[in-house]
C-alpha cells in the first residue's frame, strides 16, 4: 500500500532540531523584549564629568544625582521636591550618623543645581560628601 510505512522497527539516527530552533527564537525575542525596558540600576541615566584626580569612596554613603532636566534622584528612587530630598537624607543619617554624600549631576547640568544638592546634603548635617566623577578616556 502506498499511505502506509511497511516497517516502524528502524532506530531513529538523526535528531529533528526544527523545535530547538523555534524554542531558541522565541527565547531571542523574550530576551530583546525585556532588556529593552531594564531601567537604570544607578537611577537615572547620567554622564558624569572627566576627572582624573577621583578617588573611591569607603564607607556608607548616600547618592544624590541630577540630570540636564532638573530630574533628582536619591539612591536611584526619583525625588519631587526638596523635602523628599532631605527626608531620604536624614533617613540615611539616622542609619549611620558618619554617612558621606555623593552629588552625581550631569556634566550637562546647570551649576546650580549641583550646588543647591551640596546645600541640602550640609543643612541635613552630612558632614563628608564629594562630587562624583569618572576617569579620562586613555588617549590612544
Amino acid at each position: 500500500m502506498a499511505g502506509g510505512a511497511a516497517n516502524d522497527d528502524d532506530e531513529i539516527v538523526g535528531i529533528n532540531v526544527t523545535p530547538l530552533v523555534d524554542i531558541m527564537l522565541v527565547l531571542l525575542i523574550i530576551f530583546m523584549v525585556t532588556t529593552s525596558t531594564i531601567t537604570n540600576p544607578e537611577g537615572l541615566a547620567i554622564d558624569k564629568p572627566e576627572a582624573s584626580s577621583g578617588s573611591t569612596i569607603e564607607g556608607a554613603s548616600i547618592l544624590i544625582q541630577c540630570d540636564p532636566e532638573g530630574n533628582v534622584a536619591v539612591d536611584a528612587e526619583p525625588t519631587a521636591n526638596d523635602g523628599e530630598i532631605k527626608a531620604a537624607i536624614a533617613a540615611k543619617l539616622a542609619e549611620d550618623p558618619n554617612v558621606q554624600g555623593i552629588v552625581q549631576c550631569d556634566e550637562k547640568s546647570n551649576v546650580g543645581q549641583m550646588v543647591r544638592l551640596i546645600d541640602l546634603l550640609r543643612d541635613a548635617g552630612v558632614k563628608k560628601y564629594a562630587i562624583a566623577t569618572k576617569k579620562p578616556a586613555a588617549a590612544g
